[in-house]
């Protein structure tokens, strides 16, 4: 049976009590390995094989991509250097360009850089959510940022429309039209959990 939201007493009859239930997940949440393999694919390309990175000069070049993950160091098509799943290199993270990486410091990078998304979803999120939800606003928020873009979404989400939110999701932070057909499956995950990251 689900957690309970909420008891209370409807008068001062003590068998007046009713209980609000949900069959949606209270907190902690965390992302599933359905989102992590969708994220993947949208940030990499696909899950195996070779994926092109293009630049604005219309120059490319074409990575190894395994498990989702790209492991050569990279500059994304802005410039920044990135690795493994979207992960922009820190200089903590001691990497230079063209430097491989195993899978598993690919995995690694990504939970950390999940647990600052599930943080600010966790943190701004006050209403129950199917796993499915959550995890489209942390695939949004992976790719948007964890900081304002988790509390813009989180404002909309609170206000416990569920039926709206993939509306909003279709344009949120859509100023690159790359992202239009991204947020569309991020809508979809979050209206009908279908994890589709076809592109």
């Amino acid at each position: 049976m689900p957690d309970a939201l909420g008891s209370a007493l409807t008068d001062t009859n003590p068998n007046s009590l009713i209980t609000l239930r949900s069959d949606r997940l209270g907190k902690p949440w965390k992302a599933s390995d359905k989102i992590k393999t969708f994220i993947g694919i949208w940030e990499s390309g696909r899950m195996e094989g070779t994926t092109r990175i293009v630049y604005t000069d219309r120059s490319h070049i074409d990575v190894p991509v395994s498990g989702g993950m790209i492991l050569v160091v990279y500059r994304d098509d802005r410039g920044n250097p990135t690795v493994g799943c979207g992960h922009l290199v820190l200089p903590d993270d001691n990497l230079q360009l063209g430097q491989t990486i195993t899978v598993a410091r690919a995995r690694d990078l990504l939970e950390k850089d999940l647990q600052r998304m599930e943080g600010a979803i966790n943190r701004n999120v006050k209403v129950p959510l199917h796993q499915y939800e959550y995890d489209a606003l942390v695939s949004i928020c992976f790719n948007a940022g964890g900081g304002g873009a988790a509390v813009e979404i989180a404002h909309r989400v609170n206000q416990g429309d569920y039926q709206s939110v993939p509306h909003y999701i279709t344009g949120f932070r859509c100023r690159n039209p790359r992202l239009r057909q991204r947020r569309s499956t991020e809508a979809r995950v979050f209206a009908q959990g279908v994890y589709d990251a076809t592109h």
